[in-house]
């Protein structure tokens, strides 16, 4: 029998952040990166200024850091 997963949403209020507000995201983990880059692009419809993407681990074998394009990211500790 097949399993169905739903599907992962991230929300924010719309009135969170003023246009042009610098923020950092800051993640435990980065495996695939597919919360990372959704993040970012919640927060650029919100025309919200994106400096740098933090993770606590990052596991460098999944290469979720391709995803985030040309957002500077930084992980304090790296495994394969």
């Amino acid at each position: 029998m097949p399993v169905s997963h739903p599907q992962a949403e991230l929300e924010i209020q719309r009135d969170a952040l003023e246009p042009g507000q610098k923020v950092v995201i800051v993640d435990d983990l980065l495996a695939t990166g597919g919360t990372m880059c959704a993040a970012c692009k919640l927060l650029d419809q919100l025309h919200a200024e994106v400096l740098e993407c933090v993770s606590v681990v990052e596991l460098t074998s999944l290469k979720g850091r391709e995803k985030l394009g040309p957002v500077p990211f930084f992980s304090l500790l790296q495994y394969e």
